[in-house]
């Protein structure tokens, strides 16, 4: 599913064609539209903008438009199944979680510029398309965190450290697949509760998370950690050798070693 690397990797994508001009919004598909009842003729405001600038906070992905009459910013999640196409191609050719099947019939919001065409191509519809959203309540980036950050996150929280790391009020920009390789390499087990560790333990997750997400956006794609090839019943653990486990840990499949992660 799309964590912060893949939508980074959008962002990349969409950012040549700043200077571009929207010839139309398309909203192909109303549920995708956020808060839903905005409805889809907020987005005509779109047309005849030029795209200024991308930015990204955690899995939002940010687009601001300039015209006479001001700016206005476009907000992209990409929820489970979402890829970011250009004129039909995207850098990212399968989501982990995904059909491999490339079906136009998919996608949700479409963007016409003058010399490109950009679609939100989205198979589960669980993205979504918001103008001028919203990003007060997202935690830190995770790209970037501190443990400062962190610990100010964390406090007067008692959950397990698995489901605050997906928590995107507490750091944005993490997944299943991206905190499960962060739990593993820095060997801590999902189910620690964040009350529980020291300041020390928080500057090591911290500066984990950092490590992971910079080693694996260089790699391509969230689902290029040391830990995955092992993420089946069984394996051995690449770090210990000792039996890699599964369980449901804040509402979602983890997979980590007993051995190590303690």
């Amino acid at each position: 599913m799309p964590e912060l690397i893949e939508v980074e990797l959008y962002r990349r994508d969409l950012s040549a064609l700043v200077g571009q001009r929207v010839v139309s919004a398309v909203v192909h598909d109303a549920r995708c539209v956020r808060p839903k009842e905005s409805g889809i003729e907020p987005f005509t405001m779109l047309d005849g903008a030029t795209l200024g600038h991308t930015t990204r906070h955690g899995k939002l992905l940010l687009a601001t438009f300039t015209d006479v009459r001001g700016t206005l910013t476009l907000g992209l999640r990409f929820g489970m199944t979402g890829r970011l196409l250009i004129d039909g191609t995207s850098r990212i050719a399968q989501l982990e979680y995904a059909s491999a099947k490339n079906d136009p019939a998919w996608d949700r919001f479409t963007l016409v510029f003058d010399d490109a065409v950009v679609a939100l191509r989205d198979q589960r519809c669980l993205g979504s398309v918001e103008l001028d959203p919203d990003t007060t309540r997202l935690g830190p980036e995770a790209s970037t965190v501190t443990g400062r950050d962190l610990s100010i996150s964390f406090a007067g929280r008692s959950k397990a450290v698995k489901a605050a790391l997906l928590d995107q009020t507490i750091i944005a920009g993490l997944g299943n697949l991206l905190t499960d390789e962060v739990l593993w390499a820095v060997g801590m087990s999902p189910h620690t509760s964040v009350d529980e560790l020291s300041p020390a333990d928080v500057d090591d997750l911290a500066r984990e998370i950092c490590s992971t997400v910079d080693r694996l956006t260089r790699r391509g794609g969230s689902n290029e950690g040391d830990s995955f090839p092992a993420r089946r019943s069984g394996a051995p653990c690449p770090s210990c050798g000792g039996v890699m486990r599964t369980d449901r840990v804040g509402g979602r499949t983890t997979w980590w070693c007993p051995t190590h992660q303690c």
